[in-house]
């Protein structure tokens, strides 16, 4: 039995065996002890408390009072009455609390004023720790359930595209949420950062993607070590990865670095025996990212991202999942396309079984954007394919282009539009290269129609781009005797140069003037010897930034254009211009050789024919002639009756013509 217990059983008159053994050292007496009930009973009468609890306090008050060796009687019977009042305090906060709140704070609540109510202070405070307990969790239960409303504030931000705002309610949320709940304040970090790449990427801007990774590393790592949390620390590296590949589309090289650190970072948790769909899908971000490592010149991470999403398609299968296996195949199509234009016949022909695959999946009823991307991009790859001979491929290269703008109209989507009019005319314009007049005319009528939309206020530099394209194709129509095709592709090259300036875009600049030098020879060879020399000022421009070392190839195409402009010159009575034209001709046979260049070889042994043939007819003698000979010759080993039929006849008749005038040299 407990002391308070005893206390409340002995009537009026106890023994002294009833008396506390610490109360009853201090030297109180019966009558004393029966003293402090009475003011008890009168206390808790006065107050209208328990009677047990109050005796149970002035026991607890006189055993503590008795640890000085004594008990002033009047000091605790002063006490007693105070401690009435504040049982009666307590005991009406108790019962106010244990009507509000959650249901089980209240009850706990309940059951101590019970335990106050027979006296049993240990038990009361015992319950009201529990209570203490409850509450807390109720009010982190409260916090949870507000953060978790102002993120679907957030959420309803960014339907509406404010990305910032979501951004910061998110931060709200993961700073209301209690400081216990680690998981949801993770959670909301992670979507904060999300808010911010989604702001990035829409709008073009980069704080908001480095502040997205900054969240990434400096908030969101922390709550989710590997070591605690390994799942959501490498969903917290795969994200960082993402964020930072955007970053290293927009030329940050370091980002690109640290994406592929992440990822791999990411897979060393993200198993594919143990979570392979978190697997395929790191697999598939770390290609990304190796990707654009790969467009900007690295075959070998082209090649690895290649490898990375094929291991992806291992698990995206499918059958299992045909809309992440449709996405990674047109990922994958993209990494084989990019390489195949570095001259991969295989992975160029891969990208286009991949394209098709995709559109096995995604059809134009069911996704008719994606349709519509995925028909463009098998156009691409199929248009460089055709770039290569293959007539065939260019004609399915237009009817993917033409399928494409059916669906991005004009009006629904005038920049895709526009674009994919740009690629079209490309595609029209090999065909048209190939002897195709119609191609020619029709490739000219989608750079016109491209123009319509990509103004030069609008949108500068693919304004420039179409004005290029537009004046290559309308060259090509002038070499076939369209002279005011020729008048108009001067014109469009000389517009693109207004925007294409050498200071802004040295690369495209030279490109053009190259061009233009094309489109002046052209007019030139009716008669014009201005144009001639205009064309020779515009390829030696050229030359000043497509050097040698810097860019071989191209190097070796304007001095073959140089070559042939200045042999035209030449034909007129310029022997300087002659001699300028055999130097710059063999020079670009020193790159364009017949093992790497073969057609472009053919090409400079036959402008180099008719620089010596000229020569030799300017007095040059039969030493030209044999050279001119060799090179016509040279040239027909390439250009044959099969693969190039209308090149194969026209050097035939060249070399039959300097033959004829050796033999009337030799005198036979």
């Amino acid at each position: 039995m407990t002391l308070a217990a005893s206390l409340l059983a002995v009537p009026a008159g106890v023994s002294a065996q009833a008396l506390p053994d610490q109360i009853r050292n201090a030297g109180v007496t019966v009558a004393q002890w029966d003293r402090i009930k009475l003011e008890v009973r009168r206390a808790a009468a006065a107050r209208a408390v328990s009677e047990r609890a109050l005796v149970a306090v002035a026991e607890r008050v006189g055993v503590e009072l008795s640890r000085g060796g004594r008990i002033d009687l009047d000091q605790l019977l002063r006490l007693i009455d105070g401690r009435a009042t504040q049982i009666k305090d307590l005991h009406e906060r108790l019962t106010l609390l244990a009507t509000s709140g959650d249901p089980a704070t209240a009850g706990l609540l309940g059951q101590a004023r019970a335990a106050m109510d027979t006296g049993d202070l240990d038990g009361a405070e015992r319950i009201l720790g529990g209570a203490r307990q409850a509450a807390r969790v109720s009010r982190e239960k409260a916090q949870l359930r507000e953060a978790e409303v102002v993120s679907l504030e957030a959420q309803v931000k960014a339907l509406r595209f404010d990305y910032l705002g979501a951004a910061a309610l998110y931060e709200e949320a993961a700073k209301t949420a209690p400081e216990t709940e680690t998981k949801a304040r993770w959670e909301y970090r992670m979507k904060q950062a999300l808010a911010l790449r989604q702001r990035g990427q829409v709008f073009g801007e980069p704080e908001p993607l480095t502040s997205s990774v900054r969240l990434y590393r400096d908030a969101a790592l922390p709550l989710a070590s590997r070591a605690s949390a390994p799942a959501d620390w490498a969903t917290t590296k795969n994200e960082l990865g993402l964020t930072l590949t955007v970053l290293g589309e927009r030329g940050d090289k370091q980002a690109l670095d640290d994406a592929l650190a992440a990822f791999r970072a990411a897979l060393e948790v993200r198993a594919r025996a143990t979570a392979p769909a978190d697997w395929a899908e790191t697999q598939t971000g770390l290609g990304a990212a190796l990707m654009r490592l790969g467009e900007r010149g690295n075959d070998q991470a082209m090649r690895d991202a290649i490898q990375s999403f094929r291991a992806a398609l291992e698990v995206r299968t499918r059958a299992s999942d045909p809309r992440k296996w449709a996405m990674t195949q047109a990922t994958l199509g993209a990494a084989l396309a990019t390489l195949g234009r570095s001259g991969d016949d295989k992975a160029l022909s891969d990208a286009i079984t991949a394209y098709r695959a995709v559109l096995e999946v995604t059809t134009r009823a069911g996704a008719p954007v994606e349709w519509a991307r995925t028909q463009s991009l098998l156009g691409n790859a199929l248009e460089t394919l055709g770039e290569r001979g293959n007539d065939q491929a260019l004609h399915d290269a237009i009817a993917a282009y033409r399928a494409a703008i059916e669906v991005s109209t004009r009006a629904s989507a005038p920049a895709r539009w526009a674009l994919i009019q740009n690629n079209m005319g490309a595609a029209l314009k090999t065909l048209g290269d190939h002897g195709d007049d119609l191609a020619m005319r029709d490739a000219i009528a989608a750079y016109r129609a491209s123009l319509e939309v990509n103004t030069r206020a609008g949108n500068a530099a693919m304004w420039a781009a179409s004005q290029n394209n537009l004046g290559v194709a309308l060259t090509t129509l002038g070499d076939r005797g369209d002279d005011l095709a020729s008048r108009e592709a001067i014109e469009a090259l000389r517009a693109a140069l207004e925007v294409r300036t050498r200071a802004s875009s040295p690369t495209m600049w030279a490109a053009t003037q190259n061009n233009l030098g094309n489109a002046l020879t052209t007019f030139g060879k009716r008669g014009d010897d201005k144009a001639l020399r205009d064309a020779i000022t515009a390829y030696r421009a050229a030359l000043e930034v497509r050097t040698r070392p810097r860019a071989p190839s191209y190097w070796a195409d304007t001095q073959n254009n140089l070559g042939a402009a200045l042999v035209e010159l030449g034909k007129r009575g310029d022997s300087e211009a002659l001699g300028d034209a055999i130097t710059a001709l063999r020079a670009a046979l020193e790159v364009h050789t017949r093992a790497s260049y073969p057609a472009d070889w053919a090409e400079t042994q036959n402008n180099l024919g008719e620089a010596l043939e000229t020569q030799g007819d300017k007095g040059g003698g039969r030493a030209n002639y044999d050279a001119a000979i060799a090179c016509y010759r040279a040239a027909l080993e390439v250009y044959t009756p099969e693969h190039a039929p209308a090149d194969h006849a026209s050097v035939t008749l060249s070399l039959a013509r300097v033959e004829k005038k050796l033999a009337k040299a030799l005198g036979v």
